[in-house]
């Protein structure tokens, strides 16, 4: 296994660290002259080596890993995301790094990687996994609920509230409901702020919009490093949003719990900045062109609000703030709907126009006439960031359509009957990212859209939201939980596999605090997109935890 010491080493320091623990293949390296020859003596050496400690199944799935890298090496692949063929140079770039010929260098992480394929190749060793040791793990991450956790976080918006009492007192905005009296003592203003706190308007209005703003609220505590990657994220015209609410989860002080996993979602990776402009469509299916199919061969209407990829669902974005969020999570998988501001923060430019009305009913039409549509994900951006008269429109448009399409199949024979709709789906970070958003109103609105809804035969009903950390299960996500589940409708979660969601036991835990809850863990998938979010794509499980992981857990 790589030691921990070894993710230290410097760049130059690692081709002594390969010459001296594999003599073998270094030699092999400077003794073949080119990289065919390379790989066929490569392949050799692989075939005959005899990894200590392991069985015949392990020995044959760590030679594999390897052998396949070979295989591979030097073939291309079509990079949809970027729209070019890339070639895969692993061994080569291997045999290079160690013949001192490389024209630029590799990345670390490539050293560490393949360092632990030919470690594994000598000796084996197991790592017990069992529940014993899934349970330490898990311990190590706490939950939003903690005490400990909600102390630090009183901590923290008692800070952010003195922040956004010098933020209010410089704005300049008459017709803003939210400012100050003449005359109001300090104690008055922070007292007026913490009642504004429970207000989502009120977050969305003061949320931080530039890096120098986010590091002044986090105390100064951003590197120069960091600083200069967002500073240069926002010459570049990217967008940047985090609520109030939000950033008080953060962790700014040396003690205290871990929050990298939600930190990483609001700072930008130096790669994403680079690409931010060049980025292609990474779902393909989501290039609209009029009258041409998409690429999963469905013809879609003109515009941008209806997505689809399979036969039975079809996704809707709204002309309305549901092409905002609460803030830009640095993995979001529609980062190329920001990049050409078909997405955006801004707020007022979103409220529907007049013509919305008139849209929405023509899309609505492409339901009711599409024989396999039976669900609908009503997205964006964010389902919830509608404001609720708009949301009520759009619920009642689709209730609409949904009895249409059950009345014309009264006309149509057996056989011919078109899918009428099962279920809808509502997709919002809001539980995260802004629970104030959860009011009675909004309950309301839902709690009536299922009762009629459930009358004309739709049987399912769901919040499809997103949390990415226990840290994010605090006291207000979780009576924004438990009111939207008095409305009837079920909470699903998705959870992108960041490399900090990834680590030991926090995917576990967050299954459990959810579980806990009532919120079923729906799927997790991987980071989308290429060098874009080069810094969040989580690494291959090693293999010697895969059997053992499929044996005591199921999972995969």
């Amino acid at each position: 296994m790589v030691k921990k010491n070894l993710f230290t080493l410097e760049y130059s320091q690692w081709l002594k660290q390969y010459r001296n623990r594999f003599p073998e293949l270094y030699k092999l390296a400077l003794e073949n002259e080119t990289i065919e020859l390379f790989k066929d003596n490569l392949r050799t050496y692989i075939l005959t080596s005899i990894p200590s400690g392991a069985d015949e199944n392990q020995t044959e799935q760590i030679k594999e890993r390897i052998l396949r890298l070979i295989e591979f090496d030097g073939t291309e692949i079509d990079e949809l995301s970027l729209g070019e063929k890339i070639k895969i140079s692993t061994i080569t770039n291997l045999w290079l790094f160690l013949r001192k010929e490389l024209s630029e260098p590799v990345g670390l992480d490539f050293l560490i990687d393949m360092y632990h394929q030919f470690e594994l190749l000598e000796r084996y060793e197991e790592t017990p996994v069992g529940r014993n040791w899934l349970k330490k793990e898990m311990e190590r991450w706490p939950s939003g609920l903690d005490p400990e956790v909600v102390a630090i976080r009183q901590q923290n918006k008692n800070r952010i509230i003195e922040g956004l009492i010098r933020k209010i007192e410089r704005r300049v905005s008459p017709s803003s409901k939210y400012q100050f009296s003449p005359g109001m003592t300090r104690e008055e203003k922070y007292a007026q702020v913490e009642e504004w706190w429970n207000s989502s308007r009120f977050h969305l209005v003061m949320a931080i919009k530039s890096p120098t703003e986010l590091n002044h609220f986090l105390g100064d505590t951003l590197s120069e490093q960091t600083m200069q990657t967002l500073l240069r994220g926002r010459k570049k015209q990217m967008p940047f949003f985090v609520t109030p609410y939000y950033l008080s989860l953060l962790n700014p002080g040396p003690e205290g719990y871990d929050d990298l996993t939600i930190r990483s979602y609001i700072l930008y990776s130096e790669e994403l900045v680079d690409t931010y402009g060049e980025i292609k469509a990474w779902e393909k299916e989501d290039e609209v062109k009029p009258g041409k199919p998409n690429a999963a061969g469905w013809l879609l209407p003109e515009g941008h609000n209806i997505h689809r990829r399979y036969p039975e669902v079809a996704i809707l974005i709204p002309d309305s703030m549901e092409r905002a969020c609460g803030g830009l999570c640095a993995s979001c998988q529609r980062m190329y709907d920001f990049q050409s501001k078909r997405l955006n923060f801004d707020l007022e430019a979103l409220k529907p126009k007049d013509a919305w009305d008139f849209r929405l009913r023509r899309l609505m039409q492409y339901f009711e006439n599409d024989s396999q549509l039976r669900d609908i994900l009503i997205t964006g951006g964010d389902a919830l960031m509608s404001q609720n008269a708009t949301l009520r429109k759009i619920l009642e448009a689709v209730y609409r359509m949904a009895f249409r399409k059950k009345k014309g199949n009264e006309l149509r024979p057996d056989g011919e009957k078109y899918a009428e709709l099962q279920r809808v789906r509502l997709g919002s970070r809001l539980l995260a990212y802004l629970p104030q958003r959860i009011t009675d109103e909004l309950v309301e609105i839902l709690r009536a859209f299922k009762e009629k809804a459930s009358a004309i035969g739709v049987e399912q009903f769901y919040i499809q939201t997103h949390f990415q950390s226990p840290l994010e299960v605090t006291p207000e996500a979780l009576k924004a939980i438990e009111a939207i589940q008095k409305a009837g409708w079920t909470i699903t979660n998705q959870l992108v596999f960041t490399v900090a969601a990834s680590r030991r036991g926090h995917t576990a835990q967050l299954r459990k605090i959810l579980n806990s809850v009532g919120v079923v863990c729906y799927y997790t998938f991987s980071v989308k997109g290429y060098r874009e979010n080069y810094r969040m794509f989580t690494p291959p499980i090693p293999v010697h935890y895969r059997k053992v992981w499929k044996k005591k857990s199921g999972d995969t």
